[in-house]
């Protein structure tokens, strides 16, 4: 089975209260093979998941959610990164 493209996005970083990286690192291990991950820019993805650094979450302000099918919001890194994998599999 091909692995679901799911496009990553981060916020600008202006105040996090977590190392966002590290978290994507987290769920881009629990995710292994099965996601193959793309940006915004790319074309034909499944899922959005969006990975901001504080309760603002800015970047989904700027994402219309009618217009994609799965769109999963990271503020902090108390999330499952398992848990997150398997909602963007959906």
């Amino acid at each position: 089975m091909a692995p679901k493209r799911v496009a990553l996005k981060y916020c600008g970083g202006c105040d996090p209260g977590f190392d966002r990286v590290e978290y994507f690192n987290r769920v881009r291990s629990a995710a292994g093979e099965a996601i193959e991950w793309v940006t915004l820019e790319d074309s034909d993805f499944g899922a959005i998941l969006v990975i901001s650094g504080c309760e603002t979450a800015c970047p989904g302000v700027s994402i219309d959610p009618s217009a994609y099918h799965c769109i999963v919001s990271v503020k902090d890194d108390r999330f499952d990164p398992q848990e997150v994998v398997d909602t963007l599999l959906k």
